[in-house]
């Protein structure tokens, strides 16, 4: 993982996902349907676990590069 450029796609991927995270958090917010509500448990809530991870694996991989972990 040593090219920059994957670095940042994999940063972009992880905004994508964070954004559709609180994408349906307004809607669910906004409408609460018990559908609605469903989705957003089952959908979102491991959407922004992944975020997260790619998020830390990103910055630590990109420390590690630049050896300061």
């Amino acid at each position: 993982m040593s090219d920059p450029r994957r670095w940042a796609r994999l940063l972009t991927v992880a905004i994508v996902l964070a954004l559709v995270f609180n994408l349906m958090a307004l809607v669910a917010l906004i409408r609460a349907t018990p559908i609605i509500f469903t989705l957003f448990m089952f959908v979102a809530q491991p959407l922004i676990v992944v975020a997260l991870i790619i998020l830390v694996g990103a910055v630590v991989a990109g420390l590690r590069a630049r050896s300061m972990v």
